[in-house]
């Protein structure tokens, strides 16, 4: 455990304190350069599978439909890796995926934009993370409120933080009994429906196929 300043007062607290005891100001979530990059190549990855199932399917137009049928296109909803700390021994894994639908922004995030969500489990500690390939999340210095909708159940308002690199483009779910509860939802759910706030561009909805999810 170290100790660092608050973010709000400067009173010296625990890098593991989830808010400062002091003034109630939740505390940014710790992240490293190998998630940042790890969500970042899933993202990359995961379109350029898109692209390339969009190419498969226009070439298969005119087969005989016989043909189609004994070559089903594959498709995998998550992506998964692991990497070692050498030095700690201690393993990180990760599962990810990316939404199915793509929101256009103004210039100079326009072209089309996807959400990346991605799950982090580092020896105890697990973490929830959004990630967006264009665009930057409005998300204040304590923290914002994302809505998540799984299958037909009712909208959950859940609690963003910024990582400690205040990176625009990702966010971290706040809480860890709200991260476990999300991850059991997704072992049980098929679709989930993501609404975050983006800079001058308010709120917007991305949907994501979750089916699937093989994560311990």
């Amino acid at each position: 455990m170290a100790i660092k300043p608050c973010k709000e007062c400067g009173s010296q607290i625990s890098d593991k304190a989830e808010s400062c005891p002091q003034c109630g100001a939740k505390q940014p979530k710790k992240t490293s350069k190998l998630a940042l990059i790890f969500a970042g190549l899933v993202l990359l990855a995961i379109l350029i599978g898109i692209l390339g199932d969009n190419k498969t399917s226009q070439g298969q137009v005119g087969q005989n439909p016989t043909q189609a049928a004994e070559q089903p296109p594959q498709t995998q909803n998550w992506q998964y890796n692991t990497s070692k700390d050498e030095m700690r021994g201690i393993e990180s894994k990760f599962a990810a995926t990316v939404s199915t639908n793509t929101v256009n922004f103004d210039f100079p995030y326009n072209g089309g934009s996807k959400l990346g969500l991605t799950l982090r489990k580092r020896g105890s500690d697990i973490d929830v993370m959004i990630s967006v390939t264009k665009g930057q999340f409005l998300c204040g210095i304590r923290s914002c409120e994302a809505a998540f909708k799984f299958d037909d159940g009712t909208v959950q308002s859940i609690t963003m933080v910024e990582p400690d690199s205040h990176s625009p483009d990702l966010l971290f779910v706040a809480y860890d009994k709200t991260e476990n509860k999300i991850i059991n939802q997704l072992k049980s759910s098929k679709k989930l429906i993501i609404e975050v706030p983006f800079y001058q561009e308010g709120t917007k909805q991305f949907t994501f196929d979750v089916s699937g999810l093989e994560w311990d």
